[in-house]
């Protein structure tokens, strides 16, 4: 089969995962219009306003509260290098529940981001700060455009934000709001490969240092400034936001899985490969998970040789995170934990019809089983495999969990986020 007909094959394949997934880190936005408007930002302070919840919680213990910036989930991933793993010790049963905050909801909206005291929250237009104590709206920034995952470093929140492949980079500062800057890219997708790939991804922030991808490049921004460091020209359109671990910047397009030098933007190594849209690397040690096609690869981060292979027949693969000895791939509705040396399968959850992306802890597996009615909670001993709390949660959507300090959050498909607590 010729290159454009794999493409295309997997295209079609990809587009498919993408719908049943129901947890989407990056959606491309619709055909733009020939009247379109220009792209233009406006800062508000009393937009979508949450409701304050009915039951504002008090912890009867401050030993369960975690000093600001100790437990936060900052980015998509949780970190640079998109592990999804804290440290932070949480033990089933969590029989604690609140509503943080119940605001306007888009189905497929992205997971939460907690910071210093702050949740991050993207409603319909808007992106929201709620305080997480009080459940109080401390600010709202409206922007037409989907608001993928924000990251969160020092006093600096940065989103990308994508209407009618038209779309920016924003920077507001995370007490008030405030634009500091914003950056728009050379391009985004094309109309020749019908708007497929190159759409702006979910931004990673490592030692000042913003990394974002757009059209057929990765941009490194200045995190003060918004200035281009440098910038990295790949092959093809964009595929993957960004990963970064021990000096290297890990990105795909369609054809190629690139490792780039993060302080100078010039290519260290690149592996052939088919990658799956809008799914993150995950780095792991002196490993990269990545996608190609159906199979998840572990490629070495020094030099992209080939560790390891794997493949189930029939099921298409995407890294899903890093515990210690453990990586974690999943399907739409099965979770696998591999042994990270050799990829042998340690045991697999699976659910008839959904399992999300995890959130890990050093014992246990967080997710989001199931659709409709019958969506839990779920916690997996992440030894065994083996299910030990499960707890339903009225309307939950499938946004992957998030953990910070020592709570699970979850959303809910009327718009509300619930904190689960032991």
């Amino acid at each position: 089969m010729s290159a454009t007909g794999q493409r295309s094959v997997w295209m079609v394949a990809v587009i498919a995962f993408l719908g049943a997934i129901g947890y989407v880190a990056l959606r491309p936005p619709s055909q733009p219009s020939p009247a379109s408007t220009p792209y233009a930002p406006t800062a508000v302070s009393n937009v979508n306003v949450p409701a304050v919840p009915d039951n504002p919680f008090v912890p009867s213990n401050p030993a369960r509260i975690v000093p600001d910036g100790a437990g936060d989930w900052a980015m998509e991933g949780l970190n640079p290098a998109r592990t999804r793993a804290v440290e932070t010790p949480i033990a089933p049963p969590l029989d604690q529940q609140r509503v943080v905050v119940a605001a306007s909801f888009e189905e497929g909206v992205s997971p939460p981001v907690i910071a210093r005291g702050l949740i991050l929250l993207e409603t319909k237009d808007t992106l929201s700060a709620i305080d997480l104590r009080t459940g109080r709206q401390r600010w709202a920034y409206r922007q037409k455009g989907a608001y993928i995952s924000p990251a969160v470093a020092g006093d600096t929140v940065y989103f990308r934000a994508e209407q009618a492949n038209q779309g920016q980079l924003v920077a507001l500062e995370l007490s008030s709001g405030r634009q500091r800057w914003t950056f728009t890219p050379k391009r985004l997708s094309s109309s020749t490969n019908n708007y497929f790939g190159g759409h702006l991804t979910s931004p990673v922030v490592v030692d000042g240092v913003v990394y974002v991808g757009a059209g057929k490049e990765l941009y490194a921004l200045d995190a003060v400034t918004g200035k281009v460091r440098w910038e990295f020209s790949a092959q093809d359109f964009v595929t993957s936001s960004a990963a970064v671990a021990d000096g290297r910047v890990f990105v795909s397009d369609f054809s190629y899985f690139y490792a780039i030098d993060q302080h100078t933007g010039a290519l260290i190594w690149s592996y052939p490969a088919y990658s799956a849209v809008y799914f993150s690397s995950v780095a792991t040690g002196d490993m990269v998970l990545i996608s190609s096609g159906q199979s998840m690869i572990a490629l070495d981060a020094g030099d992209g040789a080939k560790r390891w292979e794997k493949n189930i027949p029939g099921k298409a693969l995407i890294p899903a995170g890093a515990q210690g000895d453990i990586v974690f791939v999943k399907t739409t509705n099965e979770l696998f934990a591999l042994d990270r040396s050799n990829g042998r399968e340690l045991w697999s959850f699976r659910d008839v019809n959904y399992v999300s992306l995890p959130a890990l802890t050093q014992q246990y597996v967080f997710v989001v089983n199931g659709m409709g009615a019958s969506a839990t909670v779920e916690a997996i001993d992440i030894a065994t495999g083996a299910s030990i709390w499960s707890q339903p949660v009225p309307q939950l959507a499938t946004t992957a969990p998030v953990i910070a300090g020592r709570a699970i959050y979850v959303r809910t498909t009327d718009g509300r986020v619930i904190e689960l607590l032991g």
